[in-house]
């Protein structure tokens, strides 16, 4: 059976926005009708900043497809904090089916499923000196910031690290989960000098923080390691898996070794 109906046919409207429409959301806490999510698939393979890894064109809506709603709303509609979510006719869906501008400038951050260089640098020196594995830091940038496109304005901070009293600080809203419940917040997130500022703090925070200690034990199993990071490191009960899911279908643990 085809997953896509045939109703789903690609045409232009008079706005010269192309309409494959959906007729369910898409995404975090969605509906996920099959149907829907292959449609919504397609398009961002077509509309995520290139060059970008390919998101698979399943109908399912799995994590990776979230994550790649998150970094198509953080870059190209400057969302913060993304929803990871599509619903018919919400502004996602018309970013995402909107005809692209020829002349569009290509942004130089949030390529979905890539991290640059500079990063995986930082992750392989934080491990060296602090001990906590280099594809559990990439995951942890690439899930908090959206692939380096959704920070604190001003922040450097790509972790999502919480400012304490009388630390350099910017607020801006943040998605918590309360009982059960995602929630959009504003809090007071840690301002960094750099981004190597920020990789070092991190590391030092995992590896000295008493939250941090059973976490600590696992270092040379990542995906043990993610798991202990739920619930504490972040409220998202799904935490762990989305880290998990991030290392091992990127290959990241090479850089742990």
């Amino acid at each position: 059976m085809a997953l896509v109906p045939s109703t789903t046919i690609l045409s232009t409207d008079e706005m010269g926005r192309i309409a494959a429409p959906i007729f369910t959301s898409v995404g975090r806490d969605g509906v996920n009708a099959p149907g829907d999510v292959f449609v919504v698939q397609g398009l961002l393979n077509d509309r995520l900043p290139k060059p970008h890894s390919p998101v698979a064109m399943t109908g399912a809506a799995d994590i990776g497809t979230t994550l790649a709603i998150e970094a198509f709303q953080a870059v190209m509609m400057n969302m913060a904090p993304p929803s990871g979510r599509v619903d018919p006719g919400s502004p996602t869906y018309y970013a995402l089916a909107a005809r692209p501008l020829v002349d569009a400038v290509p942004p130089k951050v949030g390529h979905f499923g890539q991290a640059p260089p500079e990063v995986i640098e930082a992750a392989v020196e934080s491990r060296k000196k602090w001990r906590v594995p280099a594809s559990i830091t990439m995951a942890q940038w690439a899930v908090e910031s959206a692939w380096g496109a959704s920070m604190p304005p001003g922040s450097n901070n790509p972790f999502g690290i919480k400012a304490l009293a009388n630390e350099p600080a910017v607020e801006s809203p943040t998605r918590e989960v309360y009982d059960g419940k995602s929630v959009v917040i504003a809090a007071k997130f840690r301002k960094f000098d750099s981004i190597t500022q920020a990789f070092e703090l991190h590391g030092r925070l995992l590896a000295l923080g008493t939250p941090y200690k059973p976490a600590m034990l696992l270092v040379d199993n990542a995906e043990a390691f993610a798991d202990a990071l739920t619930g504490v490191y972040a409220t998202d009960p799904e935490y762990g898996a989305t880290l998990k899911w991030v290392i091992n279908n990127y290959g990241w643990t090479k850089y742990d070794k």
